[in-house]
């Protein structure tokens, strides 16, 4: 085999002394290489960041990591290494921002666009982006100076961290060194027969004018595992305290389709489930039973619309945002819970945005991504979703009190449905359901659905048909497209015999239906350059078997004008009762929100009514402020126009503790003279698995899952904390919040509200750890989070050492270091470590645990370049760590 050893790459100057294989091409994948890595200064509009950021000077560009970048600007932009995406907001109105590199996206301010080859990249503990996409994410303009590796940010507008310069000093304390990308830590947390339950408790208490006089109630979620499975439960009281809801589940999921051991199931829940939908017919709906699915966990394929649900602790209201643009809200809790049921989406990639605020100031966002297609699978895959349950029943009831339910025919029924659907082609999947259901309340009917989906000409189609044993039959055609920059989902049912459709948006009040019809439009009106505003229509005609029809339409546009995000919207709604005349309705509403120099947090709202009248309905300002790091203050204005025209102020003080959030409430109405003095206590109650009992912390820790780190000097390298050795303070973690906890005198930290996601992570760091030569697992740990229970991580650290290793090649007489060579050094206990020499032929290997080694060539490299060591390398380092003394070898071509 002939090999080129002496040729430079192109563009570049060969260095003296040295050679290159360069017919060795690195296989394509992860661009990261440990070669490129530079660390640089980081100036933002002359103002020093940090003198040690990471980049990679890659063959795309520079890669620049955004989750440590926008922790030292202070940035409201969240990286979920898991989903392999970017979220969080910009600018004083807090603009959204979306990169997704599975759907191969890019959002922001309602614009979307396309990533590029190269433009993310995922590390192990971050997410790296090119130039250009970080200027779109961040409102700043990005210039490398390469010969004073400095990374210079210019702001094109104010950033946090240029309105919070007294914390510029922290900001620089972030990074005492740079932080190379390794393998994620994987943490094995199955489930459990029984562990103690993690509570999120609210309590709230007060007097008002009204009655009762002295109100109380409060709202508790309990989470953790029973009978190898993970236990979810809620109540919830009326203003006397007595228990109004409660509701429970058992789930196990495994995204490998072990729920149930080898049957394929990769979610199985019972207790207060949901039943899956059908495409006609029988709709989701809540009750006790039991529900299986073989569906991926990270299944985002459906068609055309999609029931949203999640918490709603009291107090909090949430916002529905599809592709930026605001479409509904909630309020008042029902059961505990948020739900948005039949949301429309466009076809192709969908960003949907929860956003939930809370009565203490608190602001979070859910983003999920939804690509929304045809419904095709793959040739041969066979998923099924099967639901059993009394509908609108919870497994412990309150039946004397209200409940907050309303309820719909049918209540206490049985309910069964079942969903498949089967790749039959790469183009071509089949469908099919079974129902027994009460839609009318009128007793229990048997349904059967069949249909296909398929693409006719790149337009999405979607048939179905159905028939019950009462005669009732039913047909329905949906397409799916794009025209002239118009995202259209077409939808039209005809219906016979008494067919009762609960799927389409009014046909849960048990109706008989003749047919219907459904339009959605969705676009975006660009009245400048780089200025965009999504629009969503969406009309709907539904005919009644007894001759009603009934018209309803929305509209609703979103947009950030200056330092706001402005949203506005009608609704229309058409009833032509075949006995007396029609009736129309006509209303509009106007939102804003803004961050006004990232100290407060304003929200106002209008609505109003155009027909049968023009009159105003209610105008609301909310605006929130933090005082400090653990204080803050809210202050409402409401007025109604409507009946006695109230006007309501209120006002709080929130004191955010390390283990609770206080809150104290106050509120006066006029003219009917209504005050109303509250004190809220919201907590959670952990359990320790380290030192036993329960630890008060912020909410949020029964909802999500929850870690406890034990981080320890590992003296027998076993990975076990073992008696007599000794515990690690200072190693600092945070979770997807941010927050950072830091490990006590006995080694320990408690990491809560990590999420309900398929996949939870912990970064951890020892830069403040005050110990020499050591070395711990690698910064990110990861595990799989269930609500509620707490995984239990060890840390064990080691003495670390290092060692610099020479390869050379002999030219004539003497001896050239030899760059790119790939190495391995691996202890006894087989632990690898990899790397490439350098263009003078070394490689550092640090972070080394105490023991022997011995040095390879990368297997692939060595075989294709017939290349080996001429002698066999081992060197040790010793328990106490250090650098081992330097090794030169070399390497012969045969």
């Amino acid at each position: 085999m002939a090999v080129s050893l002496l040729a430079p790459a192109p563009g570049e100057a060969q260095p003296a002394g040295s050679a290159t294989l360069v017919d060795y091409i690195e296989p394509a994948g992860n661009p990261l290489d440990e070669n490129e890595l530079l660390l640089v200064e980081v100036v933002l509009d002359r103002l020093n960041i940090t003198d040690s950021l990471p980049v990679y000077a890659s063959q795309v560009g520079l890669l620049i990591p955004v989750g440590e970048l926008s922790r030292l600007l202070d940035a409201d932009l969240n990286v979920q290494l898991g989903e392999k995406r970017i979220v969080g907001t910009i600018g004083e109105a807090r603009r959204s921002v979306v990169a997704d590199l599975p759907t191969g996206v890019v959002r922001v301010d309602g614009n979307l666009q396309l990533l590029l080859a190269g433009d993310m990249v995922v590390g192990a503990n971050d997410i790296y982006v090119r130039t250009s996409l970080l200027e779109k994410l961040l409102p700043v303009r990005v210039r490398l100076d390469e010969a004073a590796l400095r990374l210079e940010l210019i702001a094109r507008e104010p950033l946090p961290i240029q309105s919070r310069l007294d914390r510029l000093a922290k900001l620089r304390g972030l990074q005492n060194g740079a932080s190379t990308p390794n393998d994620v830590y994987h943490v094995d947390s199955p489930p459990a027969l029984v562990t103690l339950p993690s509570f999120d408790i609210l309590v709230e208490a007060g007097a008002q004018e009204r009655p009762p006089p002295y109100p109380y109630r409060y709202d508790v979620r309990a989470g953790g595992d029973l009978l190898y499975s993970n236990f979810q439960g809620y109540v919830g009281s009326d203003q006397k305290g007595r228990p109004v809801t409660a509701r429970m589940l058992l789930e196990r999921r495994d995204a490998e389709g072990e729920a149930l051991g080898p049957l394929g199931f990769t979610r199985a829940s019972a207790g207060d489930i949901f039943t899956p939908a059908l495409p006609l017919g029988a709709r989701s709906l809540a009750g006790r039973g039991v529900s299986l699915s073989t569906a991926p966990l990270t299944q985002t394929s459906i068609f055309g619309r999609v029931d949203l649900r999640g918490e709603l602790p009291l107090g909090y209201d949430v916002e529905l945002y599809v592709n930026d643009v605001l479409r509904s809200g909630q309020s008042t809790p029902v059961q505990g819970r948020y739900e948005f049921r039949d949301v429309p989406l466009q076809r192709g990639v969908n960003i949907i945005r929860i956003v939930a605020y809370g009565p203490r100031g608190e602001r979070t966002e859910d983003v999920r991504v939804v690509n929304v297609g045809g419904g095709q699978l793959e040739p041969g895959q066979f998923i099924a979703d099967l639901g059993i349950a009394q509908q609108e029943r919870t497994v412990i009831r309150f039946p004397s009190r209200d409940s907050n339910v309303i309820a719909s025919p049918g209540v206490g029924d049985m309910r069964v449905t079942a969903n498949m659907a089967y790749g039959l082609t790469e183009n071509v999947t089949l469908a099919g359901g079974l129902a027994s259901y009460s839609p009318s309340g009128a007793g229990e009917r048997l349904l059967a659905t069949a249909g296909v989906r398929t693409s006719i000409a790149g337009v999405a189609t979607q048939i179905d048909g159905a028939a019950d044993e009462r005669g009732g039959t039913a047909v329905a055609l949906a397409l799916a497209g794009e025209w002239m920059k118009v995202s259209t989902i077409v939808r039209h049912s005809e219906y016979g015999g008494g067919f009762v459709d609960e799927t389409i948006p009014r046909g849960g009040d048990g109706r008989a239906l003749r047919r219907s019809s459904e339009l959605n439009l969705d676009w975006q009106l660009r009245p400048s350059r780089g200025f965009a505003i999504p629009f969503s229509f969406r009309l709907t005609r539904d005919q009644f078997a007894n001759g009603d029809r009934n018209w309803a339409g929305l509209l609703r546009a979103s947009a950030p004008i200056g330092g706001l995000y402005l949203s506005t919207g009608f609704d229309f709604e058409r009833t032509e009762p075949v006995m007396g005349s029609a009736v129309n309705r006509l209303s509009g509403l106007v939102s804003l929100s803004s961050f006004a120099l990232f100290q407060w947090q304003l929200r106002a709202a209008v609505d109003y009514q155009l027909l049968p009248d023009l009159r105003l309905g209610a105008l609301s300002l909310i605006a929130d402020r933090d005082i400090g790091e653990s204080t803050a203050v809210r202050i409402g204005l409401g007025q109604s126009f409507q009946g006695d025209r109230d006007s309501t102020i209120q006002i709080s003080a929130i004191r955010r503790l390390p283990f609770a959030d206080l809150s104290l409430d106050a509120q006066y109405s006029r003219p009917r003279n209504d005050w109303r003095l509250g004190l809220q206590l919201a907590f959670s109650l952990v359990p320790d698995p380290l030192g036993g009992g329960y630890l008060p912390r912020r909410p949020g820790a029964a909802s999500g899952g929850n870690a406890a780190i034990q981080a320890f000097l590992d003296d027998n390298g076993n990975g076990r904390f073992d008696r007599g050795e000794e515990p690690i303070a200072g190693v600092v973690t945070s979770g997807s919040g941010g927050e950072e906890i830091i490990t006590d005198d006995k080694g320990r930290a408690l990491v809560t509200g990590l999420g309900y996601g398929t996949v939870a992570q912990v970064r951890t760091s020892l830069d403040n750890v005050q110990l020499d030569n050591v070395a711990g697992p690698p910064p990110v740990a990861e595990f799989t989070p269930r609500a509620g229970t707490v995984a239990v991580i060890p840390y064990p650290v080691q003495a670390k050492g290092e060692v610099m290793i020479t390869i050379t090649v002999r030219r004539g007489d003497r001896k050239v270091g030899l760059s790119a060579v790939m190495l391995r050094v691996v202890n006894e206990n087989g632990e690898a470590h990899e790397g490439r020499t350098e263009f003078d032929g070394s490689a550092l290997f640090d972070s080394l645990r105490p023991g022997t080694y011995r040095l390879e060539i990368e297997e692939t490299q060595a075989r294709r370049l017939n290349m080996r060591l001429v002698d066999q390398v081992s060197f040790t380092i010793g328990p106490q760590g250090g650098p081992a003394p330097d090794i030169q070898t070399m390497v012969v071509f045969e």
